[in-house]
């Protein structure tokens, strides 16, 4: 059984996704966001995120941590924090040996739903579908987050993704190909959270 951490990347609501891949399909984890205070220091929030996302990854131990990358649009001052959060979530990967996948949102969307010009809504609706998830997961960003581990599960034997414009952070490596996407930095509140936002996945049991 092989899993996978999605992250979407933001600085008020950072959402991750846990997800494995079993001989019976996809199975969810956990899943939740991680939430950082407006009113702390630049430096502050991005070290809650990091502290957070290297207990995940020491927690559920990944092959895999994929991440949405993004493109500059015109207000620039916005994708400034996402581009920092991709840098430390990347940092906190490549410090314990985990590959990192770059996705772009269209290789998201071919992964999850077959179709790279899929609505969001059609993604998050093939997401919880290929989870087995008998509730919606309330927070956009951890939904976001779950296609994104799945796409990261799928990307090394997908032909879809070998075409795809995703990219992949080797071990150790000291380059970061990532893209700046055209992505916002939403901050919405989640009902199915617990201290950071974490949320239990209704589940099958992996095999």
């Amino acid at each position: 059984m092989k899993i996978a951490i999605g992250f979407d990347s933001g600085l008020a609501n950072c959402g991750y996704g846990v997800v494995a891949r079993s001989t019976s399909g996809f199975v969810c984890l956990a899943h939740g966001s991680i939430r950082t205070d407006s009113k702390a220091s630049r430096p502050e929030r991005l070290l809650k995120i990091y502290q957070r996302a290297t207990e995940l990854i020491t927690e559920w131990k990944p092959s895999k941590i994929g991440i949405e990358s993004v493109y500059w649009n015109r207000n620039k001052s916005s994708c400034l924090p996402i581009a920092e959060v991709i840098g430390i979530l990347q940092l906190a990967a490549v410090q314990q040996d985990v590959e990192v996948i770059m996705l772009s949102p269209q290789s998201v969307k071919s992964a999850v739903t077959g179709v790279s010009g899929a609505s969001k809504t059609q993604v998050i609706r093939m997401t919880h579908r290929l989870l087995g998830m008998k509730e919606p997961v309330k927070s956009d960003h951890a939904a976001d987050a779950l296609g994104c581990a799945i796409a990261a599960l799928l990307s090394s034997n997908t032909p879809a993704f070998q075409n795809a414009t995703s990219k992949t952070l080797p071990k150790h490596s000291n380059k970061t190909p990532f893209q700046i996407s055209n992505i916002e930095d939403k901050s919405a509140k989640s009902n199915h959270t617990l201290n950071d936002g974490q949320g239990a996945c209704p589940r099958r049991t992996p095999q």
